[in-house]
């Protein structure tokens, strides 16, 4: 019979001493609010983004504070450029514990209006995107052989329709059942793979004026926070915090939803 998991502390459940975290689209947003919290737990950090300016910055943000954070510019949907980014995180920290798959799109367009090239772009860094950066952080991960933890960013409009978002919705449902086939997959190597799905939360990408043109109507009323609010990425944050860490040990395929209550309304 195999021996029991051991019992851990409150200090021990959420000590990440020693591991070594990939954060994509971490320069901003939900992406850095969530390479922070990590850092803050003991991980070392390296933060990919295209925005090599924001990066680098939000890096020093972190250093400065004496924390192992690290920057490499990547483009999810490079196959080359993702090996890389997984290459470096070895090179510098010495492997790879933690993969949180953030980067994403998040465009407003009916079906009406939209044509192909859209519809591709969208699920190259949604979708694809995700799965080049599981497939080459579960080799790394499996070739360590000490297990890990794969941590995707989907969206409660995985599974609650909004008009204009044909592209996005779509895109994020199969986030989750990616999350749910990798998760039996890789369950042998001892890698958890789970997924977040985040309600309206404030971010850059959420002011722009697309997004507030489009949440007058999407968000208005529905939110059961106090105030109806929309979320803060540091609350996501504490979510990405939780399935990388021994905490949730017993997460497998699951699918985290954080949203305000949007979903409930």
């Amino acid at each position: 019979m195999k021996e029991e998991p051991k019992y851990l502390s409150i200090g021990e459940l959420f000590d990440l001493s020693g591991k070594v975290a990939i954060v994509t689209g971490g320069a901003s947003g939900i992406g850095f609010a969530s390479a922070k919290r990590l850092a803050e737990a003991g991980a070392a950090v390296l933060i990919a983004d295209l925005n090599s300016g924001a990066g680098k910055q939000k890096t020093k943000e972190l250093t400065a504070a004496d924390y192992k954070a690290a920057f490499v510019k990547c483009d999810v949907t490079q196959g080359l450029q993702v090996t890389n980014m997984v290459n470096t995180a070895v090179k510098l920290f010495g492997g790879l514990d933690i993969m949180v798959n953030n980067a994403g799109r998040y465009p407003l367009r009916l079906i009406t209006e939209m044509d192909v090239k859209f519809w591709d772009r969208v699920m190259d860094i949604n979708m694809k995107g995700v799965f080049l950066c599981c497939l080459k952080a579960s080799q790394q991960m499996i070739k360590q052989g000490r297990g890990g933890s794969i941590i995707n960013i989907a969206s409660a409009s995985a599974f609650h329709p909004t008009k204009g978002f044909t592209a996005y919705d779509s895109s994020k449902a199969g986030v989750k059942m990616l999350t749910r086939t990798l998760a039996v997959e890789l369950a042998p190597y001892r890698i958890r793979v789970n997924s977040i799905s985040p309600g309206p939360i404030l971010t850059e990408g959420s002011s722009s004026p697309e997004a507030m043109e489009m949440n007058k109507y999407r968000l208005q009323g529905r939110l059961l926070t106090e105030g109806n609010r929309q979320g803060r990425p540091d609350e996501i944050a504490n979510v990405v915090l939780f399935l990388a860490s021994p905490a949730s040990s017993y997460f497998m395929g699951s699918d985290l939803v954080a949203d305000g209550g949007w979903t409930l309304t």
